[in-house]
């Protein structure tokens, strides 16, 4: 008696389906494969991770030994990474992702659109997040700058910043016909980002009453947050104590929360998913 014998076929793995479905696992698979188009591209690479922190640890080596000042240009350097690097790459990356049909793509899966919106912009902000450790440790072991007295507030404003940061570059990228008009389109955004006091400009530099104006800017109560964790003092010179900067910087919070919420309603009105054509 002659038979044929046949493989039986695999059992998925329910494990891999059940993670599939998961947002968390679903930003985890974006993340990697952002991180892999940026390995691929080595210009990209370049501009985005290499030359930014390379640009800002030369713009605070100056400072070494000088707490306030050294403190005050550290912030305002990560502000300004923070604006280029998240703010206009990201920009870019929303408009090439469009364009090229990958976000068409990935909508037709599992994830959500916030699932994919955040996945798109994770390797970004990973990077920024990884550039200021970076710098801080510089200022620290280097330049003898102190340590930070409350780096929780810090890392808070961190994540605000990024968060506002990216909610624009999707709501930017709506009219942003390709990567290349990019910097085109983010030049009034990057102008209104850094007219903020103790962001491009130095804190004194304007007069008192345009500061305080200026300071409602998203990236007015970024830098208070960063300089008042930082240092453990407010700009006036009263040192606080640890739990002093959590009271001393709920307004400035409060603030960041004012922005998240209107860029986050801006980018959910404004986002385009279909390549522009034209």
């Amino acid at each position: 008696m002659s038979g044929t014998m046949t493989t039986p076929s695999p059992i998925p793995d329910a494990t891999s389906g059940d993670r599939a479905s998961r947002p968390f696992w679903q930003m985890a698979a974006m993340l990697k494969m952002e991180l892999l188009a940026l390995r691929r591209s080595w210009t990209s690479t370049a501009m985005s991770v290499v030359t930014p922190l390379m640009i800002a640890l030369l713009l605070v080596s100056e400072y070494g030994g000088q707490p306030v000042p050294g403190v005050r240009r550290v912030v305002s350097v990560t502000t300004l990474v923070m604006v280029f690097l998240v703010h206009h790459h990201l920009t870019t990356v929303y408009a090439a992702r469009r364009q090229e049909l990958v976000l068409k793509r990935l909508r037709a899966g599992l994830a959500s659109d916030r699932t994919i919106l955040f996945g798109t912009a994770s390797s970004t902000v990973a990077i920024f997040l990884a550039q200021f450790v970076v710098l801080a440790a510089y200022a620290v072991l280097v330049l003898d700058l102190p340590m930070p007295r409350n780096p929780v507030v810090m890392v808070v404003a961190l994540l605000f910043g990024c968060s506002i940061m990216a909610a624009f570059s999707a709501a930017l990228s709506a009219i942003t016909r390709s990567s290349e008009a990019a910097m085109l389109t983010t030049l009034p955004t990057v102008v209104i980002f850094l007219a903020t006091p103790g962001a491009l400009l130095p804190l004194g530099a304007l007069p008192e009453a345009l500061e305080r104006m200026l300071w409602f800017l998203p990236n007015g109560p970024f830098t208070e947050v960063m300089r008042v964790g930082w240092l453990g003092r407010t700009d006036e010179g009263q040192t606080l104590s640890f739990a002093g900067t959590f009271v001393e910087t709920l307004p400035s919070f409060g603030v960041l929360l004012v922005w998240l919420l209107v860029s986050l309603l801006i980018a959910g009105r404004y986002f385009r998913w279909e390549p522009r054509h034209g």
